[in-house]
Formats: C-alpha cells, sequence, structure tokens
C-alpha cells in the first residue's frame, strides 16, 4: 500500500463540452411521466457534442506521479507549502443503530458529505430513519449524534422541491453535498424527478440555508438530463482556493452512446444555479476494469497546492465497490487517474467491505476521507475515517483506513 507505483497515462481522456438542460422547478411531474427537457439558456452548446481528445498528460507545473521531472519536483518542494502531519488513526466510537436525539449513532449512514463550522463537524448522508437530509454532529470525528432543534428533538433540514417524486413524503433523497457559499449554505441533492422508460428518472436540487444545521430551502431551477435514461446524481460542492464554488456530479450515461462519466460546472457566487456564460466539462469518463458499469460520488479537494478529484466506481450493493483518485490541474481538469489506475481504498486493499461515497477533508494538517462501508454485505453502510499521505510527487498513500 505504501509503495510507490509507476503513472500509467489514459490512453483516451477525453472531454465533452456538455450542457444539462435545467427544467423547471414549479409544479411536480406525476409519477410514470418522462422527465421535461427544456433547452438550456445559459450556453448554445450542444446536450451531446462530439467528444474532442484532451492531452493525456497534465501541465508541467502538476505534480504526476514518478513521470515527473526531479528538476520539477525539486522546484515544488522548495515553493512555501503547509506543512502536513501524519494522519493519527480516528476510530469510531459505539453507537446504537436506532437514531435518536442526544444518543451516540452508529448505524446506516451512506454517501456521507462534511462540513466544519464552529468548532463542530456536520456529516450528511443518503435518506435513513425517515429523514431527507439526515445530519450527525460531532467534535472530534469518533462520535456523532444526530442533529437535533432548540428543543432537543430531531431535526431534518431540509425541505425539498416540489418537483421531487416520493412515496414518502420526499424522502428518497441521497447523496448530498453541502457547503458554504456566499453569506449561505447550499445543500445540494440527488432525487427522483419521475420516471423515463420505466426507469426512475433522476435530477440534481439546489437548496440554501442560513447555517449547516439548515433549515435548507429550495432555490432555482432542478439540473437534469434528460437524454439519459437515469439522469444525474452524486452532487459535491468544491469551493477552489480563489473562493470560486463549483458543482461536481455522476452523468449516467446514456445507453449504447456514451458511458457514465464525472462532471463540473461553476456556481453562481450566491449558490442557487449555475453560474452566468459557465460550461460543463466532462473531468473523468468511465475507464478502468475495476470500476465496472459506473462511476459516481465525486469529491474534489486541493491539499498543498495539489487538486485531487476523489471518486467511488462499481456497484454500491456489494464489496466490490471501491474508490479510486485522480490529480487535476484544476477544478475543470484535466483530470488523470493515479494509483496506476488501481483503486485507492478497495476491500482487498484496507479490508473493509466496499469502501466508498467519500468525501476528502483536511484536518489538523492532514488529509483525510470519511467514506462508507458495509459491516457485512447488505447489512448496514457505516462511517469510517480514513487518512492519507501526500508523496513529494503528490500522490497519495493510505497510512490508516479508518
Amino acid at each position: 500500500m505504501g509503495r510507490r507505483r509507476g503513472l500509467r497515462w489514459p490512453a483516451a481522456l477525453l472531454v465533452f463540452l456538455v450542457v444539462l438542460p435545467a427544467c423547471t422547478a414549479g409544479g411536480q411531474q406525476p409519477p410514470g411521466s418522462p422527465s421535461q427537457q427544456t433547452t438550456d439558456t445559459i450556453s448554445g452548446a450542444p446536450l451531446i457534442p462530439e467528444p474532442t481528445t484532451l492531452p493525456s498528460e497534465l501541465p508541467p507545473s502538476v505534480p504526476v506521479g514518478e513521470m515527473q521531472d526531479l528538476a520539477q519536483q525539486a522546484e515544488r518542494l522548495a515553493q512555501e507549502l503547509p506543512a502536513q502531519r501524519r494522519p493519527t488513526p480516528i476510530r469510531q466510537a459505539p453507537g446504537g443503530t436506532r437514531w435518536q436525539a442526544g444518543q451516540p449513532y452508529r448505524g446506516y449512514f451512506a454517501d456521507p458529505d462534511l462540513v466544519r463550522h464552529g468548532g463542530r463537524w456536520y456529516a450528511y448522508a443518503t435518506n435513513t430513519s425517515h429523514l431527507r437530509l439526515p445530519t450527525l454532529t460531532s467534535t472530534d470525528l469518533r462520535t456523532w449524534t444526530p442533529l437535533t432543534d432548540a428543543a432537543g428533538g430531531v431535526l431534518d433540514p431540509l425541505q425539498p422541491a416540489a418537483w421531487v417524486v416520493s412515496r414518502r413524503g420526499g424522502q428518497s433523497l441521497w447523496a448530498p453535498g453541502v457547503a458554504k457559499v456566499g453569506d449561505g449554505w447550499t445543500a445540494a441533492y440527488s432525487a427522483p424527478a419521475g420516471t423515463d422508460g420505466g426507469e426512475r428518472h433522476n435530477c440534481i436540487g439546489l437548496s440554501r440555508g442560513p447555517s449547516p444545521a439548515g433549515p435548507f430551502r429550495a432555490v432555482g431551477e432542478r439540473i437534469c438530463y434528460g437524454q439519459a435514461q437515469l439522469g444525474v446524481i452524486d452532487p459535491d460542492i468544491y469551493i477552489d482556493p480563489t473562493g470560486v464554488p463549483w458543482l461536481l456530479w455522476k452523468f449516467s450515461g446514456v445507453v449504447n452512446r456514451r458511458p457514465a462519466g464525472i462532471f463540473v460546472r461553476q456556481l453562481s457566487p450566491e449558490g442557487t444555479g449555475f453560474a452566468k456564460g459557465s460550461q460543463t466539462r466532462e473531468l473523468l469518463t468511465l475507464s478502468e476494469p475495476w470500476e465496472g458499469d459506473t462511476i459516481e460520488n465525486p469529491s474534489m479537494i486541493e491539499f498543498r497546492g495539489v487538486t485531487y478529484l476523489f471518486y467511488s466506481a462499481n456497484s454500491w450493493e456489494d464489496e466490490r465497490y471501491a474508490t479510486g483518485y485522480a490529480i487535476c490541474a484544476g477544478p475543470t481538469g484535466p483530470c488523470v487517474r493515479q494509483n496506476n489506475g488501481d483503486p485507492l481504498l478497495s476491500t482487498a486493499a484496507i479490508g473493509r467491505l466496499g469502501p466508498g461515497g467519500g468525501t476528502a477533508f483536511v484536518h489538523r494538517k492532514s488529509l483525510r476521507m470519511l467514506y462508507h462501508a458495509w459491516d457485512r454485505v447488505g447489512n448496514q453502510r457505516q462511517l469510517h475515517v480514513a487518512g492519507f499521505w501526500q508523496r513529494e510527487d503528490g500522490t497519495l498513500e493510505v497510512v490508516d483506513p479508518g
């Protein structure tokens, strides 16, 4: 796991300037109806253009593993980079599997996202315990308790948009992404907006709140892609070092036309929709054998001058699910897979079953990841915190799997 590996450049790293049609967030679509398609007025780019080839290598100023020139490495090391600490293990404290106010929780909590505010960590996950946006809080990343209201009761901080189709009052939401954008907080989520060809058609909704505890209210238009039967899911909000917000997500692909991929587009300064004049760019496309039929759950972070894109791949339902990563030249790429194209976190590598759905974060000068793994396949996906070490060439090794 700590051994350095040579870098294998992808034979065909492609970018597609795809624009997602924004569907109006007016009334709720009746179940069984296809998703509405409209023309995006922000950009005139075609919905599914011909692909254009990206460079298969990153710019020389970006660390790219062992193929980087030694002189360039020395120049980078001579720069004023923040120090990093070797991460110490963070073990999850015991807790119950029932969602109870004031009680430590150690139950189902999949696809976690994480923010820090006011000396407290807030973790968000795919719907569980009949909550639209289940939220846990912690002061030490070890013991987690459900978010509560002023009266001490369990709090669900999200009110989804009217377009969300659910048999349980909008609780079929998953894989959220939350971040401070402008003078408030934006929470993005995946949700069904109807059906297409007998399949659930998914869109992404945006909401805004005054704090990481919400309340989050729907804003802007839903983000849909009608030509992909399963739509778009797994939003992640990345704030780059200059303070510009970006939305990343999974595109589910078009049968017999293009595979699943990870996309990015700049958000407005208010976090209520895409920035005017912005365009969508593809960062990664399904490529490696271990990725199976899909890649998803992006998480982007900048650490010590390097932009990392983490992602999950394969079937989330079993132990084949795993986490890979790429190094990017910036938020819009290009991005190049690392670790010889192999996953960074996998069942075989770390002994956790199906590690994925993670979000990267920096804690006490260490790069870490909050992710889920099965306690036993098909039972519960529980929280873990992994710790990474950044090598001199910018690549990563797993110090502790959590």
